[in-house]
């Protein structure tokens, strides 16, 4: 489906007033902008579009919602090709551990909802199943083939047919996702076995994935609030593990696995991320993550969407 495809039919799905049409705003805005429409554009559709309900939207909410929108979304660009450039390559940083306290210190007192508050797609105020659908709709292309599933399960399939087994079922039944997409077919492993899902087997290597355990859920919850706050990394989304830790989707756009062993692996971990204090065996591209929306029964919490921002800055 297209750009111009994916915001008609987002339009479609406006709520009435009174049923969550304020929180539908901002990610219409999202894709119109995505799709390349002009601001006025954009705002005749979302008027012509909202459904009678308890009240009447002004023209200003609507405005305000394509005006953020506008400010983090660039026409026309729904994945910035650029290499990954860090502040870390440009900036040598003698002191890690205490330049990880001042990341944490500069948002002090940054909670979860800032999180969702600084958030490019307003995302929904209880967990549940619509923290996958989101994720899946404004970061991929529906065609697109991904892992979805538990830790040692196999199977791959496009994002519609994930997305039409959530919407059907109501629930998400599956913990782990890949953030990175796959080919469909199977490749060998580092042990000569064949595996839809092993680094060999990625398609686009767009996401890397980072965690910190180390640190307390606060510190995790301000050093990422920084991160995003002065754009030091690409974050695409922040995902609750449902456990200790958040985890951060991190755009780096590498065309092989040659520039991800270099730029990834070499660069942004080792010389950035891990001695930060983040997870060093998360450096792979076939890394997965946790699923938003799935309810971890073994830890009986949520593993909830905290941020999302499909457009992200390009530098």
């Amino acid at each position: 489906m297209t750009m111009n495809g994916r915001y008609n039919q987002a339009l479609t799905r406006i709520p009435p007033p009174g049923s969550g049409c304020h929180c539908a705003l901002l990610g219409v805005a999202n894709l119109g902008i995505m799709a390349g429409q002009a601001d006025t554009d954009i705002l005749h559709d979302i008027k012509s579009a909202i459904p009678p309900g308890q009240r009447r939207v002004p023209d200003s909410e609507i405005q305000a919602a394509i005006h953020r929108a506008r400010q983090d979304c660039q026409p026309g660009r729904t994945m910035p090709r650029t290499p990954l450039k860090t502040r870390s390559q440009l900036e040598p940083i003698e002191d890690r551990p205490a330049y990880r306290a001042d990341l944490i210190r500069r948002s002090q007192g940054a909670t979860e909802a800032d999180l969702k508050r600084i958030s490019p797609v307003v995302l929904a105020g209880e967990p549940g199943p619509q923290d996958a659908v989101i994720l899946l709709e404004f970061l991929y292309d529906p065609e697109d083939t991904i892992f979805v599933g538990a830790r040692y399960d196999k199977r791959v399939a496009p994002v519609h047919a994930w997305l039409e087994k959530i919407k059907t079922g109501g629930v998400v039944p599956w913990p782990h996702i890949m953030p990175n997409t796959v080919t469909g077919g199977q490749h060998p492993t580092k042990n000569g076995t064949q595996s839809f899902r092993a680094d060999s087997a990625v398609s686009q290597f767009t996401y890397a994935v980072a965690e910190m355990d180390d640190a307390s859920r606060q510190d995790q919850v301000q050093f990422w609030f920084t991160v995003i706050s002065e754009k030091l990394l690409r974050v695409s989304c922040l995902v609750d593990s449902g456990g200790k830790s958040i985890h951060a989707w991190i755009r780096v756009n590498q065309p092989d696995r040659a520039a991800w062993s270099l730029n990834v692996e070499q660069n942004l971990f080792e010389r950035w991320l891990v001695p930060l204090g983040a997870d060093g065996a998360c450096k792979n591209p076939s890394r997965l993550s946790r699923t938003p929306g799935h309810f971890r029964g073994e830890k009986e919490q949520w593993q909830r969407l905290l941020y999302l921002n499909p457009c992200v800055w390009n530098r």
